[in-house]
């Protein structure tokens, strides 16, 4: 998928392509339509750093017995 924003309006707001991508992946994560692990793989980093990524922002972290049994399916064991 390919989400185009005006670069005038993204400049203007200070915000690049990286920023949009992340806070995206925060907003989908907060609102629990999507669980960590997914979540750092939308943005190509590890779930590790996603949760980091979390932390900066001072974002809470969901993480229950659901996301945990997801996390489980979603990895090779």
């Amino acid at each position: 998928m390919h989400i185009e924003l005006d670069d005038v309006l993204m400049a203007k707001i200070s915000v690049d392509e990286r920023e949009a991508s992340e806070l995206l992946a925060i907003t989908l994560y907060k609102h629990k339509r999507i669980h960590g692990s997914l979540t750092g793989k939308m943005i190509r980093v590890s779930e590790f750093d996603f949760h980091n990524l979390l932390l900066e922002k001072r974002e809470a972290v969901n993480f229950g017995v659901d996301n945990l049994v997801d996390d489980i399916k979603s990895h090779d064991l």
